[in-house]
């Protein structure tokens, strides 16, 4: 038999990786049934002509199309199933994954697959190629899979050697599984017991990344940190067999610990962490709970370990508005993230939240991207004011990398970050620095612009000298630098008053890769 598992990106990026395609081939691999099989993993990137797709499956000589579902390629997977069926009705044609598992009604309405899998696929998959009622027919075979043995499965990457040459990002899965409850969230309905990794499996796995030379891996745990026994494992694994690569792991900032932060320190890692809201009516009906004291100390002890982390925000919550999620975004802004990370409530199917749609007056735009229109809370107007916030802050603060001086910024000027971004919102003709300089002058804090202005212009050339390792990068300042970064931890005002005087004069900046120097 010849199979094709077929992932549909969103873009070519590194992360854009064919996990779920690698597992089901591993499984198929593994199985008696199957194991003799030409299993061939197929990507594309959307968008994608269902059309041309289409012809190029039916004509490559498959026997079967397996298709992992998201939420993102649904609508494409429905239509090229559709065009293949047109084209040679004697092609098996399986589909599974999230968006299945969710909301199967729009696969088995589309009358084109011969099974629809919801649950984890890697025993139902062989089950679907080899069931005889599954051969081509326009019934369609709806199989509820019982979680898989994580533990003992085999892993993906032996059996996607050739896809990972193609790759320069990987995905990891060294846990599966979710304690958490969040309403908005598919993990929330999966299974609540948490299998992780063997360590004979891990190893081997970082092997393959080093043979490989990957560069950079995204852990898909739902929360890295969860078991702290598990996480100092899989981080001594990698110092111990593979700490070159880049690493990123999703955390909850409350269950982060000083030994967790220490090994990580030693490692080149990203964390994201999933705030989403501060309010706690929000929390409520969405089954997250928030220690604002330990959310912000141990944010605190994760910079002082020089910890990169990115923070995570949702708009549109049932019971959240637009002045709290502006609550949200500065709490989140004082926390000194290196990046904010903002999305509108996704309204998925099979999430707790949908089923309660019509109870909580959610109103959302529907298949495929199931995006909040509105709510009781959150009006129309306000999900536009939202989203414009949210330009703002990725402009402002995401892409220029503002989170060294960005506090400084709204001390200096009495503003809160929000309505900082707001202000920037009526002046988006103007570049960042300009904006700042206009606001300081015709708020007549012109006396503390120029020492904001170089913190701000010795920022971002120690960030262009790390990019650019063996590179000097002049910088002309008012201060010196080691001077400059006072203002880190104290208002401009203060820091005027310890250092009142300072003479203009041009740096050299230097990273040799090692260290950063200053002349």
């Amino acid at each position: 038999m010849t199979i094709s598992i077929i992932s549909i990106h969103v873009e070519e990026t590194p992360p854009a990786f064919p996990l779920a395609a690698a597992i089901l081939k591993a499984a198929t691999k593994a199985d008696p049934r199957t194991s003799d099989s030409d299993v061939r993993l197929i990507e594309y990137y959307l968008p994608v002509s269902a059309y041309a797709a289409a012809r190029e499956l039916a004509e490559s000589g498959t026997d079967a199309c397996c298709f992992p579902a998201y939420t993102w390629n649904a609508s494409a997977i429905i239509n090229i199933a559709s065009a293949i069926r047109a084209m040679n009705p004697s092609i098996r044609l399986i589909t599974g994954g999230p968006q299945a598992s969710a909301d199967h009604s729009q696969f088995l309405n589309a009358e084109c697959f011969d099974a629809v899998i919801r649950g984890e696929g890697e025993r139902a998959i062989v089950d679907a190629l080899t069931a005889e009622s599954c051969s081509g027919n326009q019934t369609t075979q709806l199989i509820d899979a019982p979680a898989a043995d994580f533990e003992s499965s085999p892993s993906p990457y032996p059996a996607a050697a050739d896809v990972i040459k193609k790759h320069s990002g990987i995905l990891w899965e060294v846990s599966r599984g979710c304690p958490y409850s969040c309403a908005f969230c598919y993990e929330s309905r999966g299974s609540k017991t948490v299998r992780t990794i063997p360590e004979n499996k891990m190893r081997a796995e970082l092997h393959i990344f080093r043979e490989n030379e990957i560069k950079k891996i995204w852990v898909l745990d739902p929360t890295f940190n969860y078991n702290h026994g598990h996480a100092e494992k899989v981080l001594a694994r990698i110092a111990e067999i593979y700490p070159e690569a880049h690493y990123t792991f999703e955390i909850r900032a409350e269950l982060m610990t000083e030994k967790l932060c220490s090994m990580m320190s030693e490692l080149n890692i990203s964390l994201q962490i999933g705030l989403q809201t501060i309010n706690p009516d929000a929390g409520k009906i969405v089954n997250r709970r928030l220690s604002r004291k330990k959310f912000q100390n141990n944010c605190r002890m994760m910079s002082e370990y020089g910890l990169s982390f990115g923070i995570d925000l949702i708009y549109g919550l049932p019971a959240d508005n637009y002045n709290s999620f502006r609550e949200s975004l500065d709490f989140a802004v004082k926390a000194v993230p290196n990046n904010i990370d903002i999305f509108p409530l996704s309204v998925l199917p099979g999430t707790e939240i949908s089923e309660r749609k019509e109870e909580l007056n959610l109103k959302e735009i529907g298949f495929p991207e199931y995006q909040i229109i509105s709510n009781t809370s959150f009006s129309a107007e306000d999900i536009a004011l939202a989203a414009k916030l949210t330009e703002a802050v990725d402009q402002f603060y995401n892409k220029e990398q503002a989170f060294p001086w960005f506090n400084a910024v709204t001390e200096a000027m009495e503003l809160t970050p929000s309505e900082l971004f707001e202000a920037f919102n009526r002046h988006r003709n103007l570049n960042v620095l300009d904006f700042i300089r206009a606001e300081f002058y015709s708020n007549g804090r012109q006396k503390l612009f120029p020492v904001i202005e170089s913190f701000i212009l010795w920022s971002r050339t120690a960030e262009q000298a790390f990019a650019n390792p063996g590179r000097e990068f002049p910088v002309k300042l008012c201060r010196r630098p080691e001077i400059l970064d006072e203002l880190s931890g104290c208002s401009p005002e203060a820091f005027l008053k310890r250092h009142p005087n300072g003479r203009e004069k041009t740096y050299t900046i230097f990273f040799d890769g090692e260290e950063l120097y200053i002349n």
